[in-house]
C-alpha cells in the first residue's frame, strides 16, 4: 500500500474508535432484570433458534441455485477403489470423480507406489442447464454399474447417474482397459441436451505436481504444461514467482502436466474448442490451473485421459504425438536423439540388461563413427606440430617477432602452400557439440534409466552421492558425485597427455585446456550419473584411441609430404595475390 493510504486507514481507525467510545458514555445505562422480567422471558436456548434459520437460509439459497437438482445436492460421499493389471485408481460417488490413482509396477525412492492423483488434485465439470450453471462436485451419484473384481484382461467400466427421471439422467462412465495407462472419460446428457445453453461442458482441473522422485529440485527443470494445437505441440514454463496465463481457440487436440518421468494428459475425442491454461506460483512443484472447452455430440462428451510414462516409444505407439513434450532438443539435436540414441537404446536392453553396460557399447559406437574424422583431426594436429619445427616457420617467427598481424599473414600463406587448412581439425569437434547436447537432453529424461542401479549409483537418472556434507556450496551444491569426480580426472589426464607435444608451442597458453576438466566436474556433479559414465568411458577410450593412433604416425613420412606438395603448389604471383588480399582482409 502507498503512504496515502496507509495514512486514510489509521484516520479511519481513529475516528471509529473516538465514535465508539463517545456512543458508551452518553447512552443510557441498561436497567437490571427484575425478578418479574425473569420470569416474563424464559431463556431460550440460542441453536434452538439460530442454527435453524441460518440452515434454512443456506437450504433455500442451495435450492434457488440448483434448482430440480437440489435433492442430489444431499448425501453421503462414498469410495469404490477399482484395480486393473497396470494402476488402481479411487472413485467418489461425489462428482463421480478420481480421488487416488497408484501405479502397481512403478515405485517412489521411499518405495510407495507412484500416484499421479490424489487429494491435491481436483477435477470436476460445469454445464448450463436454462438458468442454472451447476458443477458436478455439487451432486452425489449414484453408483450404476461396477466390475465385480480387478480387471485383469480386456476392459470394463465403471457408471455413475445422477437419475431425474426413468429416461433422464447424467451419466459418468469411466471405460478402464485392464493393460493401459489411459482410460476413457464419458458424460452423457440423457434426454437433457435440449436443455443445455452450450454445446460443451466445461472441464475444469486443478493440478498440483506429485513428487514422484527424491529431489525436486532435480524435477522443477523437466515440468512443464504441454499442449498440441493443430500439428504443433508447444509447452507453458512454469515460473515460481509469477503466474503464466494461455488461452487458446480452436484444434486443441490435448493438454498434458508433465513431470520428469510421468504426466498426466487429457485429451478430447473431438478437438477441444477452448483452452485456459494458467501456471501459478509456486514453492515447491508447479501447480497448474486447466479449463477445457470438451463438445457436445448428441449429449455425450468424451475424453482419453492418459496417466503413465514419459517413455519415448511407449508415447510415440499412441500415435498423437505424445512424445512432443519429450526435450529431446531442438533441430538436428532431438533427431540425433530419436534416430540414434533412443534406437540403440531400445535395442541393446533387448538382451541387456545392465544400463552402465549398455551406456559403455553407446560410447563405443559413437567413438567407431566418429574415428575416421578423428584420425583426420589427429593427423592435422601431428602435421601442425611437424611444421612449427620446420625452419621456414621458425625464420619467420624471427622475422616478424613484435608483428602479429603481419606474422599471421605470412604463416598463412606458408600453410596454404604446404597443403595444410588448421580449421579442417575442428570438423570432429563441431560434430562432438551436437552429440554432447543430445545426450544432455536424452540422459536425464530417459525413463529406461529410472531408478537403474549402476556400481555404486542408486539411480542412473540423478547424480550419484557419495559424500553429502548438509549445505549448498555455489554451483558445486551439497554433495559430491563420483562418476563426476572421474570424468574431470580422466578428462584432465588425457589433457595432460595430448599438450606435452604441444607446450612449447604455445607457452603462455598451455593452461587453458585444463580449464574444461573443472568446468565439466562442476557441470556433471548435479547431472545425470548416466551422463557422467558415458563421458568417463569416451575419454578411456579417446586415450586408448590416441595411443593406438601414434603407432602409425611417421612424422619423417609426414614431412616428405609436405615438401612434395610444397613444391606442386602456386607460384610466387599467385602468392603474391594472396598476400594482398589477407592484408585487405586484416585491415578491415
Amino acid at each position: 500500500m502507498s503512504r496515502q493510504t496507509w495514512i486514510g486507514l489509521f484516520l479511519i481507525t481513529l475516528l471509529m474508535f473516538l465514535w465508539t467510545l463517545w456512543i458508551a458514555r452518553t447512552s443510557p445505562p441498561t436497567p437490571s432484570p427484575t425478578p418479574d422480567t425473569l420470569i416474563q422471558r424464559p431463556p431460550v436456548k440460542k441453536d434452538s433458534l439460530l442454527a435453524p434459520s441460518v440452515a434454512s437460509i443456506d437450504s433455500t439459497r442451495q435450492a434457488e441455485r440448483l434448482g430440480p437438482y437440489f435433492p442430489f445436492s444431499r448425501g453421503t460421499d462414498s469410495l469404490i477403489t477399482i484395480e486393473t493389471a497396470f494402476a488402481q485408481w479411487t472413485f467418489s460417488t461425489q462428482g463421480a470423480r478420481i480421488v487416488h490413482h497408484a501405479f502397481k509396477r512403478f515405485v517412489r525412492p521411499d518405495s510407495l507406489p507412484v500416484s499421479l492423483w490424489d487429494t491435491s488434485q481436483k477435477s470436476a465439470f460445469l454445464f448450463a442447464e436454462g438458468r442454472y450453471i451447476l458443477s458436478s462436485n455439487d451432486l452425489y451419484f449414484t453408483p450404476y454399474y461396477l466390475p465385480k473384481g480387478p480387471i485383469l484382461s480386456g476392459k470394463d467400466s465403471v457408471v455413475f447417474r445422477v437419475t431425474l427421471a426413468p429416461d433422464t439422467f447424467i451419466e459418468v462412465k469411466y471405460i478402464l482397459p485392464a493393460a493401459d495407462y489411459r482410460l476413457y472419460w464419458q458424460v452423457r446428457f440423457a434426454n437433457l441436451s435440449h436443455r443445455l445453453r452450450n454445446p460443451y461442458i466445461l472441464h475444469t482441473i486443478h493440478y498440483q505436481t506429485p513428487q514422484t522422485e527424491a529431489s525436486a529440485d532435480l524435477m522443477k527443470p523437466h515440468c512443464a504444461l504441454y499442449y498440441r494445437q493443430g500439428e504443433e505441440a508447444a509447452a507453458i514454463q512454469p515460473d515460481e514467482d509469477e503466474p503464466v496465463i494461455q488461452a487458446l481457440q480452436g484444434r486443441i487436440r490435448w493438454v498434458s502436466a508433465k513431470g520428469q518421468f510421468f504426466c498426466t494428459l487429457f485429451q478430447g475425442e473431438n478437438e477441444f474448442s477452448a483452452v485456459d491454461l494458467q501456471s501459478k506460483p509456486f514453492t515447491h512443484l508447479p501447480l497448474y490451473e486447466i479449463q477445457l472447452q470438451v463438445p457436445l455430440s448428441q449429449g455425450i462428451a468424451t475424453e482419453t485421459w492418459y496417466f503413465g510414462p514419459t517413455r519415448y516409444t511407449l508415447l510415440r505407439s499412441y500415435g498423437e504425438m505424445y512424445e512432443k513434450q519429450l526435450n529431446l532438443g531442438w533441430g538436428f539435436i532431438r533427431y540425433i536423439n530419436t534416430g540414434f540414441i533412443i534406437p540403440v537404446f531400445a535395442f541393446l536392453e533387448r538382451f541387456i540388461s545392465s544400463y552402465g553396460i549398455i551406456i559403455t557399447i553407446l560410447a563405443l559406437l559413437v567413438k567407431i563413427i566418429l574415428s575416421p574424422l578423428t584420425w583426420r583431426s589427429y593427423l592435422l594436429g601431428v602435421r601442425m606440430q611437424v611444421i612449427s619445427e620446420l625452419p621456414e616457420v621458425k625464420a619467420l617467427e624471427e622475422k616478424y617477432k613484435g608483428q602479429p598481424d603481419k606474422l599471421m599473414i605470412e604463416r598463412s600463406l606458408l600453410y596454404q602452400q604446404l597443403g595444410i587448412n588448421p580449421l579442417s581439425g575442428c570438423v570432429p569437434l563441431l560434430l562432438q557439440i551436437p552429440i554432447f547436447f543430445a545426450m544432455t537432453s536424452f540422459f536425464p529424461t530417459a525413463f529406461e534409466l529410472r531408478q537403474k542401479a549402476f556400481l555404486w549409483a542408486k539411480d542412473l537418472s540423478s547424480y550419484d552421492s557419495v559424500l553429502h556434507w548438509g549445505f549448498s556450496i555455489p554451483i558445486l551444491g551439497d554433495h559430491l558425485s563420483l562418476f563426476a569426480l572421474l570424468t574431470a580426472l580422466s578428462l584432465f589426464a588425457y589433457t595432460y597427455f595430448t599438450q606435452q607435444g604441444q607446450a612449447a608451442a604455445n607457452p603462455s597458453l598451455k593452461w587453458l585446456p585444463y580449464i574444461s576438466p573443472v568446468i565439466f566436474f562442476l557441470f556433471l556433479n548435479n547431472y545425470s550419473a548416466a551422463l557422467s559414465w558415458y563421458y568417463f568411458v569416451l575419454n578411456l577410450l579417446t586415450v586408448g584411441q590416441t595411443l593406438l593412433m601414434r603407432r602409425f604416425i611417421d612424422k619423417e613420412a609426414l614431412v616428405r609430404k609436405i615438401r612434395e606438395v610444397q613444391r606442386k603448389k602456386q607460384s610466387k604471383a599467385q602468392v603474391a595475390m594472396q598476400r594482398q588480399r589477407l592484408r585487405k582482409w586484416f585491415k578491415k
